[in-house]
């Protein structure tokens, strides 16, 4: 993990060297060097890896949350139906009266 960040790092420099930021605010690539090139694709690559690393994660937190809902494991059984719904507003009317008691003394 630390060599990734490093060579991040190292790559992002080497991509600042070779991207110059004008007046109007806009980027200026230099020159058609394959090594700049591939510098910028690394760099793209890098970025895309984390974004779909952490959909990934985000993706598989929600997975676990359905499959291991309460909902899921008792399905047939209405009183365990009624105990679900039973916990989720009473977290429901705690959030509620915290908030509440965080407006009236802010």
């Amino acid at each position: 993990m630390v060599a990734v960040a490093t060579e991040l790092t190292q790559v992002l420099q080497e991509l600042s060297m070779a991207v110059e930021i004008t007046t109007a605010g806009t980027m200026a690539l230099y020159s058609g060097n394959v090594l700049e090139r591939r510098q910028r694709a690394a760099a793209e690559f890098l970025a895309w890896a984390e974004h779909h690393a952490h959909d990934v994660l985000r993706q598989q937190a929600a997975h676990a949350q359905v499959e291991g809902h309460p909902d899921r494991l008792d399905q047939r059984s209405a009183l365990a139906q009624q105990q679900v719904c039973a916990r989720r507003r009473l977290h429901a009317k705690q959030l509620h009266d915290s908030a509440m008691a965080q407006l009236r003394h802010s």
